[in-house]
């Protein structure tokens, strides 16, 4: 019985050692990924804590700080709580005793407290108008007395002073008789030695870590101590950090572009700051090795655990690339089969799409026709309407016609009321010389009177006959003058006819000049709809013309059909 198991050639081989090979590969990147998910966060959970450290640090030497304060004041309370001495200054207060015997009674009292304290330096007693009376020490100048308020009944808060080159710290107490009544003030001077023990002392601070105190004076921050590298002038991220714990803020600052890591914090009951501040590679430093330590670790343990891991998958893989290379042979042969099925589906959809181009084709002749059928519309009804158009002209001229024979009868009746107007011309003439041949023979009769008026004298009666004449020819003249009147209004009313009948053929003339307008509108219409005409003409042709192209390709289309079923 022969195994049928096919031998694995050169190709498999090297199939295998890539599956292997990409396995390991990608083994270590996960072991990689997965231990930089678990340790970042271990690390920054670790960084918190060394950040917690520095803060407790410097919280720890706030306290101490705190504590060496109330202590300088606490001994201040003291200095001023001797009997005997407030005393002997109320009795000064009241003139019982004199300056000289008060002085040397409260130094000596003030002496002994003075021997007793390594840190005092000097004491000052002021009276109850705050004068310095006794001066023991150091010589407190009165520029910086901390003098209490009138209500407070506790020490001042201590001050930082610099007196000949050495740095003090200076305290005021009222002093107060049983009642609580203010009978003077004490100013007491204590030296910094052990103060500045505590800030330079820099154990658990490593090579770069400091201690900073810092007090705030005329709007500046002024460093008390000298910094751990000599002088006065921190850093910019360390002044920022003191001035927030002066401001009373506590908290870690961690600048970016800064190298360190300051934690700072305010001294209670004071203006003064402490900051504590420390190299971020040496504050970090045992931190990041505890991290590469176990970094290195997760590697050995990935690697050990990949190697393991290929032992056991490089016989898995060797009988997969067998199986692989069987299974890549039947899909050869099912793609062989799908090319030819794909093929045949090819020709299959080539004559779906000639088909839907023949039917798409035939759409585009149908629209054509049903444009074609507009377009012959359209034309029918652009005749129609010029139809209308020459028989509204027709009508205008009509019209025109009639208006121009109305105009024909008002000049004929123009002309026979001219003719009226000669024939009482001529009337007015024969009436006219009538009253000339009256006014001849009054003036004679006139002439013949004054002459027999001459002759007769008294014989005056036959002149009444000559006037009676006159008056006769008188009334002749005034009928003919009536009748001159009367013709004369004939003559004025036959002239306002003639105006009457002018005016009329003046507005029949001017309605047969806009009628005669109309008419050329008219007429322009009709060229306007001869042009639509002929431009719809063209469209129709062109429709043809397209309909004759689209024909044809529908029997190519139809010849490519044919075609491709022979083929098959």
């Amino acid at each position: 019985m022969t195994d049928s198991t096919p031998k694995p050639n050169t190709h498999t081989k090297r199939l295998q050692n890539i599956l292997l090979l990409s396995s390991s590969i990608g083994i270590l990147v996960i072991s990689a990924i997965v231990a930089l998910v678990a340790v970042w966060p271990l690390y920054q959970e670790l960084r918190k804590a060394e950040d917690q450290s520095l803060t407790f640090s410097a919280s720890t030497r706030k306290l101490v700080v705190e504590q060496y304060l109330s202590k300088a004041q606490d001994v201040t309370e003291q200095v001023t709580s001797r009997t005997r001495a407030r005393q002997q200054l109320e009795a000064f207060n009241q003139g019982e005793v004199e300056l000289a015997e008060f002085v040397q009674v409260s130094q000596g009292i003030l002496r002994d407290a003075l021997t007793k304290s390594e840190a005092m330096a000097g004491i000052t007693r002021l009276d109850r108008n705050q004068q310095p009376r006794v001066n023991l020490g150091v010589e407190i100048p009165p520029r910086v007395f901390p003098i209490p308020g009138p209500n407070r009944e506790t020490a001042t808060s201590p001050q930082f002073i610099t007196l000949n080159g050495n740095d003090y710290i200076v305290v005021g107490a009222p002093i107060l008789n049983p009642q609580k009544d203010r009978v003077g003030t004490d100013i007491v001077l204590y030296s910094v030695g052990e103060l500045q023990d505590i800030v330079q002392d820099y154990r658990e601070l490593g090579d770069t870590g400091e201690m900073v105190l810092a007090a705030q004076t005329g709007g500046t921050i002024d460093v008390l101590f000298n910094l751990r590298g000599g002088g006065l002038s921190p850093s910019e991220a360390l002044e920022q950090a003191l001035e927030q714990a002066i401001a009373g803020e506590s908290g870690l600052l961690t600048l970016p572009e800064a190298d360190q890591v300051i934690a700072f914090t305010p001294i209670e009951n004071s203006d003064w700051g402490l900051a504590v501040a420390m190299d971020k590679q040496e504050l970090y430093q045992p931190l990041q090795q505890q991290i590469w330590q176990l970094v290195v670790i997760i590697i050995g343990l990935s690697g050990v655990g990949t190697v393991i891991i290929f032992l056991v998958l490089r016989p898995l893989t060797s009988q997969t690339v067998v199986q692989n290379e069987q299974l890549q042979q039947e899909m050869e042969q099912k793609a062989d089969l799908l090319d030819s099925q794909s093929r045949a589906l090819q020709q299959e959809t080539r004559k779906r799409e000639l088909i839907q181009s023949v039917f798409q084709q035939l759409e585009e002749l149908r629209g054509g026709a049903r444009q074609v059928a507009e377009f012959s519309q359209s034309a029918t009804d652009i005749s129609q309407e010029t139809l209308n158009w020459v028989e509204e002209g027709v009508g205008a001229i009509a019209q025109t016609q009639k208006q121009m024979q109305q105009l024909e009868g008002t000049v004929s009746q123009i002309a026979e009321q001219m003719e009226q107007l000669n024939d009482n011309t001529r009337q007015i003439g024969t009436i006219t010389d009538l009253v000339n041949e009256l006014a001849s023979q009054t003036n004679m009769l006139a002439l013949n009177a004054a002459v027999e008026a001459v002759r007769a004298g008294e014989q005056g009666k036959g002149f009444s006959v000559v006037a009676a004449e006159i008056r006769k020819l008188a009334d002749r003249s005034r009928e003919s003058v009536e009748q001159i009147n009367q013709q004369l209004g004939t003559i004025r009313e036959a002239i306002k006819a003639m105006l009457g009948t002018a005016e009329g053929g003046t507005k029949r003339v001017t309605a047969s000049n806009r009628i005669a307008t109309e008419t050329l509108d008219t007429l322009e219409r009709m060229r306007q709809s001869v042009d639509d005409v002929t431009r719809n003409s063209q469209e129709i042709s062109q429709a043809t013309q397209q309909q004759a192209a689209t024909i044809e390709q529908v029997v190519q289309n139809i010849a490519e059909i044919e075609a491709v079923n022979d083929s098959l």
